[in-house]
């Protein structure tokens, strides 16, 4: 008795699991936002959007959406609440990635045409700053502490490293053949930077802003997500049609997930239990859960669905 009474109370000092209540998900091909609850695992409601709908953030609290309209010139801010669009900010040439500070101040948009990233205030939308890059700025990351931001820069096969206090870009890191995306570590101490055009993620050591190692995959990589403990790296192969399972202490692929065309972009939950991913090929997300390494369900949306916000309890 004393045993199960010890077991209760364990199980009720856990936090509880974060739990999906909305995905939104950007239809680059249909112009339109697909709302998905998150329970049910299906298409609620669809919303119009611009031209070309790219990318889509939400804020920490989870209260309003920022997305990019890349054939509008637009980023557009959106209430989650009432999924109204509460501003249209015209940023310039071609916005199409975003990446949102920790803190939730600032949101990063990378604009592929001019050649820059486009800082925004979150809270009263804005365009604040622009820090010129180099060619074809492509997915942002920040920094654990915000204070870095890094974009990958394809045409370069180089990751722009920006200071955010400074608004300045500091560095330019030549990485892998045609680099999308590098993400931090939780500590903030390295970045993992994939590679459409190779068969390998590049390490960087955040201080020295160096080249420190590769990891071979043995498969092209584009989107990558965190887990929250910052031992496994989960890693989209577009070619492959595969998500990656790669334990970063042993530098070595756990394991190889099918899913469906094209895994373009993809978001872990907060608790990096459930895994999604936006497969823009045949037009569907898939959901993988961490634990077993696997699919569990699929989800059709628009067309050609390019990245997922998610909302969560």
């Amino acid at each position: 008795m004393r045993a199960l009474v010890f077991v209760l109370l364990l199980a009720l000092a856990r936090p509880a699991a974060a739990e999906p209540i909305r995905l939104y998900v950007t239809n680059l091909g249909g112009n339109t936002l697909s709302v998905v609850d998150g329970r049910t695992r299906a298409v609620a409601r669809t919303l119009p959007a611009a031209a070309d709908p790219h990318f889509v953030v939400a804020t920490p609290d989870g209260k309003r959406l920022f997305v990019t309209m890349a054939g509008a010139d637009q980023v557009w801010v959106l209430d989650a609440g009432t999924e109204k669009v509460l501003t249209k900010l015209d940023l310039g040439l071609r916005p199409t990635h975003l990446a949102m500070a920790p803190d939730g101040r600032f949101v990063y948009a990378s604009l592929e045409t001019s050649q820059e990233v486009a800082v925004i205030d979150a809270a009263a939308p804005g365009v604040v700053a622009r820090i010129p890059t180099g060619p074809e700025p492509h997915i942002t990351s920040v920094s654990p502490d915000g204070r870095t931001v890094l974009v990958g820069g394809a045409e370069s096969h180089q990751i722009f490293v920006i200071d955010a206090v400074a608004r300045r870009l500091v560095e330019r890191v030549r990485v892998g053949f045609l680099p999308h995306l590098a993400l931090f570590t939780p500590d903030g101490r390295r970045a993992y930077a994939s590679s459409t055009g190779s068969n390998a993620l590049s390490i960087l050591d955040a201080a020295t802003r160096t080249v420190t190692g590769r990891i071979e995959l043995g498969l092209n990589s584009h989107g990558m997500a965190m887990a929250p403990d910052g031992r496994t790296l989960w890693v989209a192969s577009e070619v492959g049609a595969k998500v990656l399972a790669v334990d970063l202490a042993r530098g070595a692929v756990l394991a190889r997930i099918p899913v469906g065309r094209m895994p373009h972009t993809m978001i872990l939950s907060r608790d990096g239990a459930w895994l999604y991913t936006a497969n823009m090929e045949d037009d569907t997300l898939s959901v993988i859960s961490t634990a077993t390494r696997a699919v569990v369900g699929t989800i059709r949306v628009g067309k050609a669905p390019s990245s997922i916000a998610l909302l969560e309890r």
